[in-house]
């Protein structure tokens, strides 16, 4: 927050807390209330404006860190062998998220994977995201948040600046080997400020990064539950209950942050932030601190598609063969002798049942 605001001190000032809570105020408001009032709330927000950045994580930033945490906790409760684990590539995971923002949700994964002993050493990440001013926020969490918990971790961050309401495939491309080693997708508070008009442009992006990965990858999906919110996520379920096999699906979720390791409460001490923000009467209007959240989550794995054998390349090879005759015209070669479905992948004869 301190770092948002400009601030060289590590400490809030009474000046900046005060803004801070007047910009917490406004971004729920948008977020509870857009479209509702037109011409009041905006239909998008301005991270770009330091304000709604300091206002987003006041809002919700312990919250969203914990998510993570939770969700990883139900899909290994349901079927434990779809987490990567990092000790099979000597302790590196690698996670590309979409709509980074200040990648908070990284306390969270970390913590479900390392909460009994250090199996993740480096964390390779793709943040994708059209906001470069999240940029120095990142930083802060990484140092401040993820070292401090997890000083032997070792984090490698790769921004990609796009924007996913766009075709944006050519500019994912540049960092293809990158993508391509993904393990986990996390799609995290985002598409409910995506419209449902861009889904198109959207799936384009995603399906290219999926289509690139050369090992299964954990898709981690969690937005808002609120009505409003749910036409912008109910087109990505539709497509991956297509092209994956689901995990875990859950329209809507209430998750009470009030035991360990995500309990949220006031410090009661009169100095933390918490109390600070939500609890000292410094301007009149004193925001609650909210301890639960409503969520839809899907968890889901898709698994690339098995390459195709060498035999049968040589097969379809060698009938494109021809052979040049004493009067230098080309002859016929006889076509090798296999049945229609030997020129078809084993996936393609296997989901038509053939044998």
């Amino acid at each position: 927050m301190v770092n948002i605001w400009g601030g060289t001190r590590n400490h809030l000032s009474n000046s900046l807390v005060k803004k801070t809570r007047r910009a917490l105020i406004e971004i729920r408001g948008i977020y509870r209330f857009r479209g509702d009032f037109p011409g009041k709330y905006p239909s998008s927000i301005k991270y770009r404006l330091r304000e709604n950045r300091a206002g987003y994580l006041a809002a919700f930033g312990q919250r969203h860190a914990y998510l993570t945490y939770l969700q990883v906790k139900r899909v290994e409760g349901t079927n434990t062998g779809v987490i990567p684990n990092p000790e099979n590539s000597k302790g590196e995971l690698v996670v590309t998220t979409l709509g980074a923002g200040p990648a908070i949700e990284m306390y969270g994964l970390c913590l479900a994977l390392n909460e009994d002993s250090q199996r993740l050493q480096k964390l390779r990440l793709n943040l994708i995201d059209k906001e470069g001013e999240w940029s120095s926020s990142r930083h802060t969490v990484f140092e401040k948040v993820l070292k401090d918990t997890f000083p032997k971790l070792e984090i490698v961050p790769t921004e990609i600046d796009a924007d996913l309401t766009t075709d944006c495939v050519s500019k994912l491309a540049g960092y293809y080997d990158k993508l391509a080693a993904t393990q986990i997708l996390l799609i995290y508070n985002v598409l409910n400020e995506i419209h449902v008009r861009h889904a198109a442009a959207v799936w384009k992006n995603i399906n290219f990064i999926l289509k690139a990965c050369d090992r299964p990858v954990l898709i981690l999906v969690m937005e808002p539950s609120v009505p409003k919110a749910r036409a912008r996520v109910e087109w990505l379920r539709r497509q991956l209950a297509q092209s994956s096999d689901v995990i875990l699906d859950v329209p809507e979720e209430e998750f009470v942050f009030d035991t360990e390791p995500t309990r949220i409460e006031l410090e009661g001490t009169g100095d933390g932030l918490n109390d600070r923000l939500f609890d000292q009467p410094l301007d009149g209007r004193r925001p609650a601190l909210q301890q639960t959240v409503k969520r839809t989550h899907l968890a889901c794995v898709v698994r690339p598609r098995s390459p195709v054998p060498a035999e049968q390349v040589q097969r379809q090879l060698a009938s494109l063969e021809a052979k040049r005759g004493p009067t230098g015209r080309f002859k016929k070669r006889p076509f090798p002798q296999q049945t229609f479905w030997d020129s078809f992948p084993e996936w393609v004869k296997d989901s038509l049942g053939k044998e």
